[in-house]
């Protein structure tokens, strides 16, 4: 079963960028064996965002290259999105963020940012082959946080930085950041010069640890690429079980829950991919066709016989296609980078148990009331029920009915209540009389495997379960 579009989106509004990264990702950017010319254009970047809206996008993170290399062009879109009533962030190496931009930006109402450091000082620089970078992106990432701006900073770990990232923590924390992302390096199969980024078991070693350190700082840390339970047992097979609490169980929603265009409305299923017609197409042209070709990248029949025989690919999903690409020279069908050999029932019940919502507290009298901020978008097979503020959602069966916000609801499954709490959808109240509406106990909260085919196979369903993607959001089921 497919969207009708992505819940969240980033839209590439350009692919120019001030610092010269080897490891980047954007395919106008890294790639040496295939060149495809791409053109950014501002009227197009308008009416993509137009179209996006109408289709339903619900969050949006605008990116590129380096978004703010297109000046006021940037906030245009931007006010696209946010008249809507997206969920607007934006993902940039804060190099340009002055205070009057990062104020402007706090008026707008931005929500979010997303901005990349790579190491300290001079470390920092040479990643990004930009000698006076780190005190640009750091005094970027100041001014956002003093025009009261949640600021998520993003450090790609690989095998030439790994060893910066406990110190990097510690800093973000002294400036008062609370969290922080760090993602494992992917390569691109066209880029023969990221080879040398590439992680080893050493490096993995070092990030895992320094994981652990970070988390003891007190600063919430998690890796936004989805690394497969196989990996972590196949590079430490003694003591891979002292990593579990640092490795969040990631899932790849690309295709599905997420999608990205690029700068010249073009349809990619992952922000790291390149242009692969067969996953995407140009989306003003025909953008109903352009992302059912991007559903395509979830289809289980991608995945190696060795995933389908494991036992958490419940809660995995067969790990990155993206790097499947970078395995099998271009392909996205097979085995992924690192993949170990499937686990048996004891190794993956650890995974899994990891996924299950524990602590969920019930209204005494089943009365509750929506969360303002949350989403409905009908499909044509039920309803997704999206919070933006935690880019959490749940499937919901074509029999509910959203009412008016003034009306409390009152909830006949007891199942249904919990995920619905899960995802900061609603909210219990002390109420007890006879202007509550009554959702009946048709309504049923739709299984991850609804959407997402390879996934939540044989899991109890008296339990509640959270698959988190590599881009964030979280499908409670």
């Amino acid at each position: 079963m497919n969207t009708l579009a992505p819940i969240i989106q980033q839209h590439e509004l350009t692919s120019k960028c001030n610092n010269n990264c080897g490891f980047c990702y954007n395919p106008e950017r890294c790639w040496s064996k295939i060149s495809i010319p791409r053109q950014e254009d501002v009227r197009r970047n308008l009416e993509i965002a137009k179209l996006s809206v109408a289709k339903g996008v619900m969050a949006v993170c605008l990116t590129g290259g380096e978004p703010f290399l297109m000046g006021e062009h940037l906030f245009d879109v931007l006010q696209i999105y946010q008249k809507a009533d997206c969920y607007t962030s934006i993902n940039s190496n804060g190099r340009l963020i002055t205070k009057t931009i990062a104020a402007r930006l706090a008026e707008t109402g931005l929500n979010s940012a997303l901005i990349s450091i790579h190491g300290i000082g001079e470390h920092h620089n040479d990643m990004v082959g930009i000698n006076t970078a780190y005190d640009e992106t750091l005094t970027g990432i100041k001014n956002l946080l003093a025009a009261g701006i949640r600021v998520i900073p993003n450090f790609v770990a690989t095998a030439k930085n790994v060893q910066q990232l406990s110190g990097v923590g510690a800093l973000l924390k002294s400036i008062g950041l609370k969290s922080m992302t760090a993602t494992p390096f992917l390569p691109s199969w066209a880029a023969p010069e990221h080879e040398q980024f590439i992680m080893q078991q050493n490096h993995y070693r070092d990030y895992f640890k320094a994981l652990e350190e970070i988390d003891l700082l007190g600063l919430k840390i998690d890796s936004t690429l989805p690394i497969p339970p196989c990996v972590l047992i196949k590079f430490f097979p003694t003591d891979w079980e002292q990593y579990l609490k640092v490795l969040s169980p990631r899932v790849c929603m690309a295709g599905k829950s997420f999608g990205v265009i690029s700068p010249d409305g073009f349809f990619r299923s992952c922000i790291q991919a390149p242009y692969l017609k067969e996953y995407g197409g140009q989306v003003i042209e025909n953008y109903e066709c352009s992302w059912q070709n991007a559903n395509t990248w979830a289809e289980q029949k991608l995945l190696p016989e060795e995933c389908l025989n494991c036992k958490a690919l419940a809660i995995c999903g067969g790990g990155c296609r993206t790097s499947c690409l970078h395995e099998n020279n271009g392909s996205a069908k097979g085995k992924t980078m690192y993949m170990g050999k499937p686990l048996l029932e004891n190794e993956a019940a650890q995974f899994i148990n990891r996924t299950e919502v524990k602590k969920i507290v019930l209204s005494t009298n089943a009365y509750y009331e929506w969360i303002p901020q949350i989403k409905v978008r009908n499909e044509k097979w039920g309803q997704i029920i999206f919070n933006p503020e935690n880019q959490s959602f749940c499937l919901i069966s074509s029999d509910f009915k959203r009412h008016p916000q003034k009306f409390p609801l009152i909830m006949q499954d007891q199942h249904v209540a919990k995920v619905l709490l899960s995802v900061g959808a609603i909210k219990p109240i002390d109420k007890n009389d006879n202007r509550g509406v009554l959702v009946s106990e048709k309504v049923k909260i739709l299984s991850a495997n609804f959407l997402f085919p390879r996934l939540a196979m044989n899991m109890n369903s008296d339990k509640i379960y959270q698959l988190r993607a590599d881009t964030g959001e979280r499908l409670f089921f």
